[in-house]
């Protein structure tokens, strides 16, 4: 389970930096078997560097819109199953002087590339997750919404759902985010299961009452009444399916189920009256919680930070304080590149 805290942040990180070190300068053998072994971990890796390639594109393609007589050659990083390789997009007798000339460096293009990649991604959002949803709630707000059979769902901040009822079953998927759910029982429903599904796997109610904290590559279930059973999807592991029982939680992703847990159901909750509460929590955790409640991303860029561990009650009504108090406490550094991208290292 070494990739259960990866978080989509981190990897457009990554994504960029790898983008901007082909751009800068040849990459070493091991290097391109390195970036390889990064892209084969899982698909959102690919997709990531994919983006990045193209915030490229667009930025190469503003560069050239305000320099329209100047020579260029863009060329644009393009990943094979094998083989990394450059390939032009077009091509004149000079190189581009943004591209000849390195002043910046690698860190800066990195930066900038993430820069363009997180502004799109804010500006336009995902219309893919948008057109599946049903129910969706924006950055900072929480939304509760009852199902036709009774059921009721509270979304959490920049979080999404899916809802399919058959004569069969009732069918939610949390397409992104945290959820409260809340329901009607079986016998209630004319004997139709409840189940909400994640990426890597789906929850069944045998009771009445659960949270769901879903992430790009992990989510966390936590029972406030009753039981539900846990399961993972596509996993070959033995350790595949949990039952967790009131007051308690556990974490997956697609390789396992992690240990059951006590919790404290005020702190699940705390989410619902515009508070966060943590108890040595890892930064990284902290981080991805408190990017549903502003716009823009806040990055990790030292992992040593990442897992310093967090305690205490945050107000979301203004993040931005919190994360400073946060970063003055851990001694780890905050900086706002842009409205859109907050740096922690």
């Amino acid at each position: 389970m070494s990739q259960i805290y990866e978080t989509q942040e981190n990897i457009d990180l990554i994504a960029a930096q790898w983008v901007a070190r082909m751009i800068d300068g040849d990459l070493s053998a091991e290097e391109h078997d390195a970036l390889n072994v990064w892209l084969d971990q899982n698909p959102i890796h690919q997709k990531a560097f994919g983006e990045a390639n193209e915030a490229l594109a667009l930025m190469d393609a503003s560069v050239l819109s305000q320099t329209p007589n100047t020579p260029h050659a863009i060329k644009q990083v393009s990943p094979t199953p094998n083989i990394l390789s450059f390939e032009k997009r077009a091509s004149q007798t000079k190189p581009h002087p943004r591209l000849r000339k390195r002043t910046w460096g690698y860190a800066a293009l990195a930066a900038s590339l993430l820069i363009a990649l997180i502004s799109t991604k804010v500006i336009v959002g995902d219309p893919t997750l948008l057109l599946a949803a049903d129910y969706h709630t924006s950055v900072g707000e929480v939304r509760a919404i009852t199902l036709e059979d009774g059921s009721t769902v509270t979304l959490g901040p920049d979080s999404a759902i899916a809802v399919t009822f058959t004569a069969e079953r009732r069918h939610i998927e949390l397409l992104s985010g945290l959820a409260d759910f809340q329901a009607v029982s079986k016998e209630q429903a004319n004997n139709r299961p409840f189940e909400v599904s994640t990426a890597n796997g789906v929850t069944r109610a045998l009771g009445t009452r659960f949270v769901i904290d879903s992430f790009t590559d992990y989510a966390t279930v936590a029972v406030l009444e009753h039981q539900v059973e846990v399961s993972l999807s596509h996993s070959t592991s033995k350790n595949r399916t949990a039952v967790v029982s009131t007051n308690q939680a556990v974490h997956y992703d697609r390789h396992a189920i992690g240990k059951i847990s006590s919790i404290n159901p005020d702190r699940i909750l705390s989410w619902q009256k515009g508070k966060l509460i943590f108890d040595r929590v890892t930064l990284r955790e902290v981080v991805a919680e408190f990017s549903r409640y502003q716009r823009g991303t806040i990055i990790i860029a030292n992992e040593a930070a990442a897992r310093k561990r967090v305690s205490g009650v945050f107000d979301m009504g203004d993040p931005q304080t919190g994360l400073e108090l946060i970063a003055t406490e851990l001694d780890v550094h905050n900086v706002s590149i842009t409205p859109l991208l907050t740096v922690l290292y």
